[in-house]
């Protein structure tokens, strides 16, 4: 993860944090030379409040603080191309050009969702859905595309997944909930009317909740269990299309199907061996 995503994601900063974090990103190459008692002494300040900062946003120390900013800087360096997400393409670009474009765009966005992956919840979501009774996926407009995607692959490994899609629907599987279910939230913004009665209610329930959005968009976090997030870089209005937030979006649900595929590996492959004849009745070549 980025460094301005790191400290962007500290909701627990204090004063002199936030000084520390303003110096360093407005001086990210000299900050590389330095050795931290002189960054101390730059900022008028100990080296245990720098030690506290790096290890707030999730480094082990100073020095792999400066790796990482050296490493981000080669990677700047090496990419040098710029990708509007919002708007990918141009009047004037054939084919190829937009086809190309679009394979950055998809690159980009995967790449930046992969950057806010944390493993060990990532493993905690995937159990957590694997060991439901019941998993219910609520969303709306295209993100349903999505929920309807990861209900069919776990249909392949015999789990039945609900993805209601009407406002009435719903609200009568929020309902039906129980704490043998389990809620996943597919929203890019978290700001979608349906979101708030929902996860209320799931709450009063005790039903785990389980958001997926773009970093710092879970806005109801007193309600929901794990939020995973995804690349944030897509604008909510001023855009051509959902390019990005889509694909970012696909790509997070199929690792969590990935993951869940492998808490029981040898079985879910008997099921799809055992049921292809079933499935696919055409005659073999």
């Amino acid at each position: 993860m980025k460094l301005e995503k790191r400290i962007e994601l500290c909701d627990s900063m204090t004063p002199l944090e936030s000084e520390i974090a303003s110096y360093i990103l407005n001086n990210k190459d000299a900050v590389t030379k330095l050795k931290i008692q002189e960054l101390a002494d730059i900022l008028f300040i100990s080296k245990s409040a720098i030690h506290r900062f790096v290890k707030k946003i999730g480094f082990n120390g100073f020095n792999d603080l400066k790796v990482s900013i050296a490493k981000e800087n080669a990677d700047l360096l090496e990419n040098n191309s710029y990708i509007n997400v919002n708007y990918p393409f141009q009047a004037k670009d054939n084919p190829r050009q937009i086809a190309f474009k679009l394979l950055e765009l998809y690159e980009k966005a995967i790449k930046d969702t992969f950057e806010y992956v944390d493993l060990d919840q990532i493993k905690a979501v995937s159990q957590l859905i694997d060991s439901a009774d019941v998993i219910d996926v609520y969303t709306h407009a295209h993100n349903s595309n999505i929920a309807e995607n990861f209900q069919d692959k776990m249909l392949t490994i015999g789990r039945s997944v609900n993805c209601p899609s009407s406002f009435y629907n719903q609200r009568l599987t929020v309902l039906a909930s129980d704490q043998k279910h389990v809620a996943i939230i597919l929203s890019y913004s978290g700001k979608a009317t349906f979101i708030l009665p929902i996860v209320k209610k799931l709450y009063e329930k005790g039903v785990k909740v389980i958001q997926i959005g773009k970093a710092g968009s879970n806005y109801y976090s007193q309600y929901v269990t794990y939020h995973l997030s995804i690349s944030d870089s897509e604008n909510n209005r001023d855009r051509m299309s959902q390019f990005s937030s889509h694909i970012a979006m696909q790509y997070i649900m199929d690792v969590l199907y990935g993951c869940i595929y492998n808490e029981k590996r040898k079985k879910n492959t008997k099921y799809i061996y055992d049921s292809i004849d079933y499935m696919d009745d055409r005659p073999e070549d």
